[in-house]
């Protein structure tokens, strides 16, 4: 879903420097070519519930699927490099890596690389410097939802 309304059960965060927790709900926005970059189709962002935090990535189930036309690398459930390439990226699970050495998962965060993917991540799948779904940022940024 672009941004908008959010589910009520689900917690805000709206200070900035907060640390994020799992159950924050959350937009993730922004990219290498700010907001005229592919994946944001013309929007701003896309809401979701952040579900998990192992280290340097994050997982973020978003409110609603995602189908995303271009020529996206894939790096199927987590491999070194693209495993194939695919010309529409699916799926509501974002996968969120820390683009930067000493990055946190501090509201609003700095640099992200982003992965689209089609089933729930496990964040222990991805090797270093490698991803899972496809790729679709890699100047991303996360902030507390309004």
């Amino acid at each position: 879903m672009r941004v908008s309304g959010r589910r009520t059960s689900a917690k805000t965060r709206s200070m900035n420097g907060s640390a994020f927790e799992v159950g924050d709900r959350v937009v993730v926005f922004g990219g290498y070519e700010g907001d005229m970059s592919l994946w944001l189709a013309g929007g701003s962002g896309y809401s979701g519930t952040l579900v998990e935090i192992a280290g340097p990535v994050a997982i973020v189930e978003l409110d609603d699927e995602l189908a995303l036309a271009g020529s996206w690398q894939d790096f199927g459930d987590g491999a070194p490099q693209a495993i194939a390439t695919v010309s529409t990226a699916c799926g509501r699970w974002l996968s969120l890596i820390l683009g930067w050495v000493g990055g946190t998962w501090t509201n609003p965060t700095g640099r992200l690389h982003v992965g689209l993917c089609a089933n729930r991540p496990d964040p222990n799948a991805i090797p270093p410097g490698g991803g899972v779904g496809c790729w679709v940022e890699s100047h991303a940024g996360m902030r507390a939802a309004d």
